[in-house]
């Protein structure tokens, strides 16, 4: 079905109207108005206020093709019975079209139809009236050419814009099923990946996790308490990573968005905080921790951000300064969340990073970044300082 816009020609109309009034006026003027034999004393002011009807009727020509036509029709037989003249034809084929063109299936066929049995009855009724098949004839065919090149033209016109709308569908369904294509694949490989993590990584975790109780309950753990300690923190760091993996394993085969969250899928917090510090006290290092923060006062987006950043930051501290004093300061400050973890450099080591676009200074600035938050990174008078600052009200962050 033809899906026509209501208000799609909304001045259009009118000038058409306008222009094709204009035109009929000067051709009664002019005497050029004349179609065939009929009488010539009809007053000039009758014809053109039959046009000015015609024309009223030719601005609905879009709006309300099928009431415009039958108005048009009445114009037109009162013109058809005072003589026939060329602008009211004119306007005439103007409505033929705009029916054909416009309006329904329905309207469309049936001025089709309209259109072949009026050309075939006045052609039979000029036959009687003259007794001349000739004549008869003749105005068959020039009324055949007056109407049928608009019909013919509006379905033209019609099966064209019929055709672009049903290749817009389709290529809108193509997109749909492009779309569906898109989704079923991640999913597929969302399901790899969350396959692949539980057989290789958290296997691997887990074998850490069974061999380091091992070893905590063999005899000889509790004479060393320094290893016992490390065992220990070796023992809560795989618990914690295993806890972790499968919060991402769950996360990746979660497809129905109406499925409730498992709450042990949920992401770590600062309040899972102390198990990195724990862990990196057990390497040796003094970790001062002061988190002076709510543990519901944060959205959960912030919330997370935050534990992930700190998190990256001492295991940089671990890794390029260890056994080197740790401090850490997380607070709330006028809606605005401030972490800062320090530590001197190791000795040796230069006054800046060696590489600046490492990848776990790239993450953190990535997580502040799409917070809305900043964070810095760099090396002050032989201390290294990475300084977070995350806005707490975000767009869209819940609690």
């Amino acid at each position: 079905m033809l899906t026509r816009r209501p208000h799609a020609g909304r001045w259009s109309d009118p000038l058409i109207a306008a222009g094709t009034f204009g035109i009929g006026v000067v051709l009664y003027l002019v005497g050029l108005y004349q179609l065939g034999t009929g009488p010539t004393d009809v007053a000039l002011g009758l014809r053109i206020g039959l046009l000015a009807l015609m024309c009223v009727a030719d601005v609905f020509r879009r709006a309300h093709p099928a009431a415009a036509l039958a108005a048009g029709s009445v114009v037109f037989a009162a013109d058809l019975a005072l003589g026939p003249t060329i602008p009211i034809w004119l306007v005439l084929t103007d409505l033929v079209y705009a029916a054909v063109r416009y309006g329904s299936a329905r309207v469309s066929r049936a001025v089709c139809y309209l259109t072949a049995v009026a050309v075939a009855a006045l052609a039979t009724v000029v036959y009687v009236a003259e007794e001349d098949i000739r004549f008869a004839a003749g105005a068959g065919l020039v009324t055949a050419l007056f109407f049928g090149t608009p019909v013919w033209w509006g379905l033209a016109i019609r099966r064209q814009t019929e055709i672009a709308a049903a290749e817009r569908e389709r290529a809108r369904a193509q997109e749909v099923l492009a779309e569906l294509d898109r989704e079923a694949a991640v999913t597929h490989e969302r399901a790899t990946m969350a396959r692949d993590l539980h057989d290789v990584i958290a296997s691997h975790l887990s074998a850490i996790a069974i061999h380091s109780e091992a070893a905590l309950s063999a005899d000889g753990a509790y004479s060393d308490p320094a290893l016992h300690t490390v065992l220990k923190a070796i023992r809560s760091s795989s618990v914690a990573g295993l806890s972790e993996m499968k919060s991402m394993i769950e996360l990746l085969r979660a497809t129905d968005p109406d499925t409730t969250p498992d709450p042990r899928a949920a992401p770590p917090r600062l309040v899972e905080l102390p198990v990195v510090v724990d862990a990196a006290r057990a390497t040796g290092s003094t970790v001062d921790a002061r988190v002076e923060v709510d543990a519901g006062a944060l959205p959960s987006i912030v919330d997370h951000t935050a534990y992930r950043i700190a998190q990256e930051a001492l295991t940089n501290a671990l890794k390029h300064a260890p056994g080197e004093p740790i401090d850490v300061s997380i607070r709330l400050c006028e809606n605005t969340l401030h972490l800062d973890v320090r530590n001197p450099l190791a000795p040796g080591r230069p006054s800046a990073p060696e590489s600046t676009g490492a990848h776990g200074l790239a993450n953190m600035r990535h997580r502040a970044g799409l917070l809305g938050g900043t964070l810095h990174a760099g090396a002050t008078d032989r201390t290294w300082r990475v300084s977070a600052r995350l806005p707490v009200t975000t767009a869209g962050g819940d609690r």
